[in-house]
């Protein structure tokens, strides 16, 4: 034990003294110290000394940014890190010690409307000329209960990290949500009984380790176990409370009673099916990582960020010993072959075999060309005596034992001159089917089944069997809001773009697709932008042009995620933010031209506009400028909040009524509402619960206030000024929601989910409660309708009105008092409106055709 905790003392010493912050972020956050400020600066300025145009590097920046992201919205104000779950525990999603609450959804919401999921599946997306095209999104597991005979009646289950678990009863044609309750709740592993068949599988019991070894982003629960062949699942006796910031790895079910599963620094076990747990062994670091394992016989093998652990007998605690010390991080994932030998491989892609007799390991092979497991983010590994096959950021195999291998499940696949043949990258698990050529690959892209011709075979035939398996991880979405006609841009984690143009999905090249515009007069025009801040255009809703028509403007500094936002009365002009608020000009089809407009503002995160106003924030600050960018106003911010601005909205017809939403896990700091264009503030969270908001949306067109709340539980709204808030229909899984638009024609809201793809609602003012009005509504015409140049409005009533013409996306394009000369609509876009007429009384609204 001496030399084991010299040993501890010697590598946390090389830890600290030589990791870099830009490759062991995750690991340093676990520390009781750790800071997110110090930590993002001292990596940024790392990447900003290598050379990015190497791909590693570039890739590895990219994975950096993206928890960058995550992590800004739930981080405390003083830098030190929050569970990831803190939200379901403040909702009461779990219970204080990590217990599933299923109740949650049905006392909490209100609306009797229904959320509709409208995808895609990977059936209904083009590739549009896509070779290396977007999937469905990340899968972190398989659990195949195989048909004795039929392949196609096989049970299936995969794990998300923020869609849930999936399962499957025909081999994976069709599938269906099994915890949407818990949706963004990660998914590591799921396993049975061995020898489980189809026959018998619902007699045996599923155990399900949860959050997120490989993106370190969902804290786990503990183990769920379901009884009913994975319909229902509820908690083990394995759960934890928010502070204890639990990781688990991979779980080995012995039989129905006895299961094994790693913690960061247990080794757990139960003998009574999960009711009550023991630690089998101890690996005396506190932030071991422990992971990865394989068991043959009586014969277990858990991997570490630092140590291999090995029992030769699992019944007997004291015959667990450490193995293959190193002082920095080394993820590794484990295989055994058919012999029971064990295979590990770490980071940088070197296999080792475990010599069971020495106790020792030995390098096997050579390391797969190019292999790179960003930082240990995408490891899998499966060792048989035909064929061996190897995945990270891309797949390949070895007929001769490792000592060369080629790369035939290709991410970068263009055509058939290209080695192997496509497969989406970022490979978490792998495993072999029924045959020695016969594989599954869980990746970023979802599912794959894999099966070679022989042991020669370069170019494998792969079937995807994840199709309607919907967990698209989207940052923003976009509509086309002058008809009801299902047209969409969605952009992804992962999975680049999906633009739906006249009922067909089409695939956008992009990589990390982060924001997504459509101009509202002419839905073909569409703008969609990567994590590097290029925004390209297309004109014909993407179809046919997989990058755009090649009209492109790159946004200065941004840094994966930044805001964009369309003009609400010029669609030629769009906002985009990073170190300053830039104007984007599409005057000129073919042109697109970029320039800032020094509103004195950094960090951007959040910009709303209405008319030739416009509404900018950063983490810490508001400026509003009222034409259109030249000239800014700061705005005095609420006091007595916590946590960083997240989101600003205002309304369109009184520029003073605004709002802002706060980010992090500050009871009752959410959102706040000024009726003096910032002079002094409301606090209008009310009955919010205590989670991540993400956007604050006003709908411009009513008479009433009614607000929607994007979070990271699904849609809120109120109809009251924030007196009370509710929870938005019916049907939606508990998920990050990141993006929402509201359809103005179809009186509908969209919203775009991190984990289970985009879903709308009706929101009629009928669904969320009627308008109030005191007085009855008077009988307003509107004539002619359609028309060109002159609207007509005739009101059964003396008294004065008003009016207020918005556009499809709820800007204002026209407003006066109502007259017998009527409204000169001669300079308006073809398009619908909505036309609102009221007085203090009373407030009637018209559609309106302009041809």
């Amino acid at each position: 034990m001496k030399n084991k905790i010299l040993l501890i003392i010697i590598g946390a010493i090389a830890f600290i003294g030589q990791a870099q912050v830009s490759q062991n972020y995750k690991q340093i956050a676990k520390e009781s110290e750790a800071n997110y400020y110090t930590i993002v600066t001292q990596a940024r300025q790392e990447f900003s000394e290598m050379d990015l145009s190497i791909r590693k590097n570039s890739q590895a920046k990219k994975q950096f940014e993206r928890w960058v992201f995550y992590w800004q919205p739930r981080v405390n104000a003083d830098g030190t890190f929050p569970n990831e779950l803190q939200g379901y525990y403040n909702a009461g999603i779990l219970s204080n010690t990590g217990e599933l609450q299923k109740p949650f959804i049905a006392k909490s919401t209100q609306s009797n409307e229904s959320w509709t999921n409208v995808g895609p599946a990977q059936a209904d997306l083009n590739n549009n000329g896509y070779t290396n095209y977007p999937q469905m999104g990340r899968l972190n597991t398989l659990l195949r209960i195989k048909h004795p005979t039929t392949r196609s009646q096989d049970v299936l289950l995969v794990g998300a990290p923020d869609g849930g678990i999936w399962k499957s009863n025909d081999g994976g044609a069709t599938w269906a949500p099994k915890l949407d309750f818990a949706a963004g709740i990660g998914v590591t592993d799921i396993r049975t009984v061995p020898g489980t068949t189809t026959a018998n599988y619902l007699t045996r019991p599923i155990y399900v380790s949860t959050g997120d070894y490989d993106g370190q982003q969902s804290k786990s629960i503990g183990v769920l176990k379901s009884t009913d062949g994975g319909e229902t699942f509820s908690s083990t006796g394995l759960t934890y409370t928010p502070d204890q910031q639990m990781t688990m790895g991979d779980i080995i079910v012995i039989d129905a009673n006895t299961v094994f599963v790693a913690e960061k620094q247990f080794i757990k076990k139960t003998l009574d099916g999960g009711a009550t747990w023991t630690n089998a062994y101890d690996s005396q670091f506190a932030n071991s990582l422990i992971g990865r394992a394989a068991f043959n016989g009586t014969e277990i093998m858990f991997t570490s960020g630092q140590e291999v652990y090995y029992t030769d007998n699992y019944n007997n605690d004291v015959n667990w010993d450490a193995y293959d010390f190193t002082s920095n991080v080394n993820k590794k994932s484990v295989t055994t072959d058919a012999n029971g030998d064990f295979y590990t491989q770490d980071q940088s892609g070197r296999i080792r075999k475990f010599n069971k007799t020495s106790r020792t390991f030995v390098d096997f092979g050579t390391i797969p060309p190019g292999y790179d497991s960003q930082s240990g983010y995408n490891q899998a590994l499966v060792i048989n005596n035909s064929l061996f096959l190897t995945g990270a950021v891309r797949g390949a195999s070895s007929t001769n034992n490792g000592a060369t291998w080629t790369n035939t499940l290709n991410e970068a696949w263009t055509g058939p001159t290209d080695s192997g043949v496509y497969v989406h990258s970022d490979h978490h698990r792998m495993g072999q089917l029924d045959t020695d050529l016969e594989f599954w690959s869980v990746n970023d892209g979802g599912l794959n089944y894999v099966t070679y011709a022989s042991t020669t075979d370069i170019k494998p035939t792969t079937t995807y069997l994840s199709s309607n398996v919907i967990v698209t991880q989207s940052y923003s979405i976009a509509i086309n809001p002058s008809a009801n006609d299902d047209s969409y841009l969605m952009s992804n984690q992962d999975n680049d773009a999906f633009s739906k143009r006249n009922g067909s999905w089409y695939a956008v090249n992009l990589g990390d697709g982060i924001q997504s515009a459509i101009n509202y007069n002419n839905a073909d025009i569409r703008y969609a932008s990567d994590q590097n801040g290029g925004i390209v255009q297309t004109n014909t809703g993407f179809q046919g042009q997989l990058n755009g028509n090649g009209n492109f403007v790159s946004v200065p500094s941004a840094s994966f995620y930044f805001p964009l936002e369309m003009n609400k009365t010029n669609p030629n002009f769009l906002y985009a933010g990073s170190n300053d608020v830039y104007k984007i000009d599409a005057t000129n089809a073919m042109n697109l031209t970029i320039s800032p407009t020094n509103s004195g503002l950094t960090d951007l995160i959040s910009i709303a506009t209405h008319g030739n106003a416009i509404m900018a924030a950063s983490f810490s600050s508001i400026k509003f400028s009222s034409n259109g960018g030249t000239t800014w106003t700061s705005i005095g911010l609420p006091t007595g909040t916590s946590g960083e601005i997240s989101s600003v909205d205002f309304d369109g017809t009184n520029n003073n009524n605004m709002y802002v939403t706060y980010s992090g896990y500050n009871n009752n700091s959410k959102v706040f509402k000024t009726t003096n264009g910032g002079t002094s503030w409301t606090n209008i969270s009310s009955n919010l619960p205590n989670i991540v908001t993400y956007e604050v949306m006003l709908k411009q067109n009513q008479s009433s206030e009614y607000l929607f709340l994007a979070t990271e539980l699904g849609v809120y709204f109120t109809n009251n000024s924030g007196t009370s808030w509710s929870r938005l229909g019916q049907g939606l899984p508990n998920v990050n929601i990141r993006d929402i638009e509201i359809h103005y024609t179809a009186d509908k809201l969209v919203a775009g989910s991190f984990g289970r793809g985009l879903w709308e609602i009706n929101i009629a003012n009928s669904t969320l409660s009627s308008d109030s009005i005191d007085a009855p509504t008077v009988e307003v015409t509107v004539y002619p309708n359609p028309t060109s140049d002159l609207l007509n409005v005739k009101i059964a009533d003396s008294k004065q009105y008003n009016y207020v013409m918005y556009n499809v996306v709820g800007g204002i394009v026209k407003k006066g008092t109502i007259s017998d000369k009527g409204i000169d609509v001669s300079e308006l876009a073809q398009n619908m409106y909505l036309l609102r007429v009221y007085n203090d009384a009373t407030s009637v609204t018209k559609k309106v055709i302009i041809e």
